[in-house]
């Protein structure tokens, strides 16, 4: 029996170290539909949480600091997060093809977060010790200038966006603002408090789901 998210996902990992606690970014990350390189829409979120890798087996090594090599690349299955948003994808398509490409995925932070502790703690730690050569990448470039937001934004034919509440508040404010300039190209579900969800609220909270999946029928059809 096949899988029910046979979409791909890969993405690079990097390790460096606060004192002696493994610190780990993701970046370049992106979910495969097919085989073509084509960009279809891009993500953006939080930060990738707490992200594991089910299928990869160097992945605990790594994550305990234990390999030998700081950099990993990542090809494997999606995790809960990202199978929500390739759930409403395909919904918005009518359960019919989907085009084959690439949706890029982008977060206000790129280090990832253990279980119940805080994004913006990790993030800080990490900006502290990383290197000059590196500096850019515990952020991707398009959340802290408007220009490379457009242009990523232009690139794609619609721009989904759903962010964990009271965190990174200033950035995703900002992003939020910057992506009226392409709101009918914008995705997202809008929550009863007017906050823009977290696509992992949104299987736990259909009518969440339910508004996202319109809301890209709106994009693809503008």
């Amino acid at each position: 029996m096949g899988r029910i998210y046979p979409e791909r996902v890969t993405a690079s990992m990097f390790r460096m170290y606060h004192d002696d606690e493994a610190l780990l970014v993701r970046h370049n990350t992106s979910i495969h539909f097919g085989e073509s390189d084509k960009q279809l829409g891009m993500v953006i979120m939080t930060n990738p949480g707490s992200f594991e890798l089910r299928n990869t087996p160097d992945w605990v090594s790594f994550k305990a600091g234990t390999s030998q090599s700081n950099t990993f690349e990542v090809n494997d299955y999606a995790d809960l997060t990202m199978r929500n948003i390739i759930k409403m994808i395909r919904c918005s398509y009518d359960n019919g093809p989907i085009p084959n490409g690439v949706l890029r995925v982008y977060n206000l932070s790129n280090i990832r977060q253990p279980a119940g502790l805080k994004a913006e703690l990790y993030h800080n730690r990490a900006k502290q010790v990383i290197s000059s050569d590196d500096i850019n990448l515990p952020e991707d470039p398009i959340t802290h200038s408007e220009n490379s937001f457009l242009q990523e934004c232009n690139n794609s034919r619609f721009v989904i966006m759903g962010f964990v509440d009271k965190v990174f508040e200033d950035k995703m404010s900002r992003v939020i603002q910057w992506s009226e300039a392409i709101k009918e190209r914008r995705v997202s579900a809008v929550d009863g408090k007017g906050r823009f969800s977290h696509p992992r609220r949104w299987i736990t909270e259909p009518l969440l789901m339910d508004k996202a999946i319109e809301s890209l029928k709106s994009a693809i059809k503008a």
